[in-house]
C-alpha cells in the first residue's frame, strides 16, 4: 500500500477521532435548545394560556447534560397539576439508546412524575395498587426530526375488591423539519373486574395510528385510525364486539382553498351477546366547510378554557358572529348508517346541503323565506318491518303509517322525505311547512 494512501486512511481516522471527541461539547453547548425547547414546541399553540414552563434545573457536561423540567397545567375551573421531567442526555453524534448505537444530535431518557393537589395525591394513595411504570426518551436527528418515546409498564393487581391485569402499552410520535408528524400506539390486553359492582371488561387491545401534515395547523390535511379487536363482557350485560373501527381525517375542499372536508367513519363488524343489535356502520361527511368558522370557534373555546374575561354581552357578541358566518358559507353534510338489529337489516341515509346566504350582513336581516329556499334536505330509511315488531318500537308503526309518515313495501318500512325549494315532501305527499316551522308570515312581519 502506498504511504499516500495510509496517510489519508490516517488521516480519515483521527478527524472520525476528533469529530467523536469534539462534537459532543459542541452540541452541548446547545443542548438545551437542542432537546427541552423542541418537545415545550410539540403542544399546540392555543393550549399555551392553560400550560406554564419552569426550567428548575439545568447541568451541562463534555458528552452528557442533565436538566429538570416543570409544566404546569391548570385546567378551567380545577387545581393545578405539575409534571415534573428529569432529563438525563447524551450528546451526539453517536448515541447510544436502548434499541442499540444510532446517530444524532441527541438521545434523552425522561423519568417523568406527577405533583398535584392535595385531593389528587389523596385520590393516588387510596389506589389499592401503584401506578404503572411510565418511560419516555427523546431523540434528536441531525434533520431536526424528533422522536419521542413512550412505555407503560405492564400492571397485575388481584384484591379483595378488584382484579387488573394490563399488558402495558407502548407509543412513539415523530414530528419533521416541515412539521409534519405521525403518532402511533399500541396498546395490549386489559382486563378489569370490579367484583363488588358484579361487573367486568376485556379488551384484547388497542391500535391508534395518527398523522397530520401541520401539526400546529387544524385545518391541514391529516388522518386518523383508530382499531380495537374485540371489547367484551360478561357482566352485568354479556356481549362481544368485534372489529371496531374509527377512522378521521380532514382534507382540502375541492371547492375552495379556503375549506376542507371532514370524513368520519365507525363500524362495528360483529356483536353478539344480550345487546339488539348486531353489526353497525356510520360514515359521515361534512363538505365544504369554511376554515375561517372552524378556525373562529376554536379559538373562542380556547379562550374560554384558557379563563379570558368574557361579558355576557361578549359572548353573545362572538356567539352572533359565529352564527353569522354559519349562515354565509356553504356547507354539506351527508350522513350513511347501517346496522343489523332485532335481527333485520336497517340504512338510512341523510343529506342537507345549505346553500350559504352571502348577502346577510347581520343576523337580525335573517329573512326565514330565503334561509327555507337555501336548505336542501334528502331522507331515505329503510327497516325491515318483522324486525321493527319484535323491537320495542313495534306499537309506533301502526299511527305512523296512518298518518302518512311511514310506508310499507314488500316487508319493508319505508321513510322518504325531502325538503327541495321550501317544498317539504313525505313518500310522495306534499306537507305544509306551517306545522313544522312557525308561520312564515309571523317569522317576517
Amino acid at each position: 500500500m502506498k504511504a499516500s494512501t495510509l496517510k489519508i486512511i490516517l488521516a480519515a481516522v483521527i478527524i472520525s477521532v476528533l469529530l467523536l471527541i469534539i462534537a459532543p461539547k459542541i452540541i452541548g453547548s446547545n443542548i438545551q435548545r437542542l432537546t427541552v425547547d423542541p418537545l415545550i414546541a410539540l403542544i399546540p399553540p392555543e393550549d399555551y394560556s392553560q400550560l406554564e414552563f419552569h426550567r428548575n434545573e439545568f447541568s451541562s457536561g463534555w458528552f452528557s447534560s442533565s436538566a429538570v423540567v416543570e409544566l404546569i397545567y391548570t385546567p378551567l375551573g380545577r387545581d393545578s397539576i405539575s409534571l415534573l421531567m428529569d432529563f438525563d442526555i447524551n450528546h451526539g453524534p453517536l448515541l447510544l439508546t436502548p434499541d442499540g448505537p444510532k446517530l444524532g444530535l441527541a438521545f434523552a431518557d425522561i423519568n417523568p412524575s406527577i405533583r398535584s393537589n392535595e385531593l389528587f395525591e389523596l385520590a393516588l394513595a387510596e389506589l389499592p395498587f401503584s401506578p404503572p411504570e411510565i418511560t419516555l426518551d427523546l431523540l434528536l436527528g441531525f434533520n431536526q426530526s424528533l422522536h419521542l418515546g413512550m412505555n407503560v409498564a405492564a400492571l397485575n393487581y388481584s384484591g379483595v375488591d378488584a382484579e387488573i391485569n394490563f399488558a402495558g402499552m407502548d407509543a412513539s410520535f415523530n414530528a419533521n423539519q416541515d412539521q409534519s408528524a405521525t403518532f402511533i400506539l399500541d396498546m395490549g390486553a386489559l382486563d378489569s373486574v370490579e367484583k363488588n359492582a358484579n361487573s367486568n371488561i376485556v379488551i384484547s387491545g388497542l391500535s391508534l395510528r395518527s398523522h397530520t401534515a401541520q401539526m400546529h395547523d387544524l385545518l391541514a390535511e391529516s388522518s386518523t385510525t383508530l382499531s380495537i379487536p374485540s371489547v367484551s363482557s360478561s357482566a352485568p350485560l354479556a356481549f362481544t364486539a368485534s372489529e371496531i373501527v374509527v377512522e378521521y381525517g380532514v382534507l382540502a375542499s375541492s371547492s375552495s382553498a379556503e375549506n376542507v372536508d371532514i370524513l368520519q367513519n365507525i363500524s362495528v363488524a360483529d356483536i353478539t351477546g344480550d345487546l339488539p343489535i348486531r353489526s353497525f356502520n356510520w360514515n359521515s361527511e361534512v363538505k365544504e366547510l369554511n376554515g375561517e368558522l372552524l378556525r373562529h370557534l376554536y379559538q373562542l373555546l380556547s379562550d374560554l378554557e384558557g379563563e379570558i374575561d368574557f361579558s355576557g354581552a361578549e359572548i353573545n357578541r362572538q356567539g352572533q358572529e359565529l352564527l353569522l358566518l354559519s349562515l354565509q358559507h356553504t356547507v354539506e353534510l351527508n350522513n350513511v348508517l347501517t346496522a343489523n338489529a332485532f335481527e333485520g337489516d336497517h340504512s338510512a341515509d341523510l343529506r342537507i346541503q345549505w346553500a350559504g346566504l352571502a348577502d346577510l350582513n347581520n343576523i337580525a336581516e335573517l329573512d326565514m323565506t330565503a334561509a327555507l329556499a337555501a336548505l336542501a334536505v334528502e331522507l331515505d330509511v329503510s327497516l325491515d318491518l318483522e324486525s321493527i315488531l319484535r323491537s320495542p318500537f313495534a306499537e309506533m308503526v301502526d299511527p305512523y303509517v296512518e298518518q302518512g309518515y311511514v310506508t310499507i313495501d314488500s316487508g319493508t318500512l319505508l321513510i322518504q322525505a325531502s325538503l327541495q325549494n321550501s317544498l317539504l315532501q313525505v313518500n310522495g305527499k306534499e306537507l305544509p311547512l306551517e306545522q313544522f316551522f312557525e308561520p312564515l308570515s309571523q317569522a317576517n312581519p
